[in-house]
């Protein structure tokens, strides 16, 4: 079978692999069916990154399933489509078990598809077929109804709009919301989308990006374009989400937080020497949330919005590409890019 693989900076190659086969019973195989390029990805590609090549490429996808092992047949059933988590995790073990699978015991530290060495281990979703491990755990039945073009992005990016925000306004809707946007940039608009969808009676989204803020307003979100971030906004919000990958954003959005608000980041700064206006915080009483989303406990969260409560995050989806053009596309500028089977 063909896997896309990324062999070095800018470069991606289609290359011949062995299929993968059912050798134990808790295992199944899937077909991805849609792929989504993370936020992430890009950064991979041109070595902004730690991650060092060569590995498969893909973590974002849904698909069908084509085998099951044994044990797996009585909750799933050949041609389902599923939702995939990225994160590679067991189901069973102590963090598992305490709804922290993305630090799964079983496996080596922060294992996933389609990221450095655990993508050699484990595959990537641009791939003919998949193999799933601890696939009762792993996989998330999705309605037949269901477009998978737009919530291809489920395991990770759209996962992320739920750990900066809809976390919060599940618990009370009643909140101000700031976004961010910049690098991670279909996080900061999925957060903006899915915070207006829940209620909140105060979105702003705020970037650089000109055509980012463009297709925010035209999902009827209030947006403001800026050259520079401010110190801080005049108004306080009880929930910043950040996706800046910017100190000067990350500042901004620290300063912009109001007393006892949520601030969480979608960036990823590749350092432990980042700074924090650490008595502003104590002062207000700050809530942080820095840190990986925990893939398969959020993603029923999010389709539960989409296939019972009408949410659309769709609109977020800037450019779809053929499988067979995957490898030029996934290189290519796009906000958010979905490979279609």
């Amino acid at each position: 079978m063909e896997r896309l693989e990324f062999i070095k900076k800018n470069t991606l190659e289609w290359r011949e692999v062995e299929k993968p086969r059912i050798t134990e019973p808790n295992q199944a195989i899937v077909r991805p069916l849609a792929v989504s390029r993370c936020d992430l990805d890009l950064p991979i590609l041109r070595g902004q990154t730690l991650f060092r090549a060569p590995f498969p490429i893909g973590h974002e996808f849904v698909g069908e399933i084509l085998a099951l092992g044994e044990g797996v047949a009585h909750q799933f059933r050949v041609g389902m489509k599923v939702a995939v988590p990225f994160q590679i995790s067991c189901g069973h073990c102590q963090p598992c078990t305490s709804g922290k699978s993305k630090s799964c015991s079983s496996v080596p530290h922060a294992s996933a598809f389609g990221m450095g060495k655990s993508g050699k281990a484990f595959g990537g979703a641009l791939a003919d077929e998949v193999l799933i491990p601890n696939a009762i755990a792993m996989l998330v039945p999705i309605k037949e109804t269901t477009n998978l073009i737009s919530i291809a992005s489920i395991s990770d990016n759209l996962v992320e709009a739920w750990k900066l925000a809809g976390i919060h306004l599940d618990q009370n809707p009643n909140q101000s919301v700031l976004i961010l946007g910049g690098a991670a940039a279909s996080i900061g608009l999925y957060t903006a989308s899915l915070a207006k969808f829940m209620g909140s009676p105060d979105v702003l989204y705020v970037d650089m990006d000109q055509t980012r803020c463009a297709l925010a307003e035209k999902m009827g979100i209030r947006t403001e374009h800026l050259t520079t971030y401010p110190k801080s906004f005049t108004k306080k919000f009880d929930i910043v989400a950040e996706a800046t990958g910017s100190e000067s954003g990350w500042m901004c959005g620290l300063r912009s937080l109001e007393v006892d608000g949520f601030f969480g980041s979608a960036s990823i700064f590749w350092t432990n020497e980042l700074k924090i206006p650490y008595l502003d915080l104590y002062n207000s009483g700050a809530n942080l949330h820095i840190g990986r989303v925990r893939s398969r406990e959020w993603i029923p969260e999010i389709l539960r919005l989409v296939e019972e409560k009408g949410y659309d995050p769709s609109p977020v989806v800037t450019k779809t590409a053929k499988w067979k053009d995957a490898k030029e596309a996934f290189i290519e500028e796009a906000t958010k890019l979905v490979i279609v089977r």
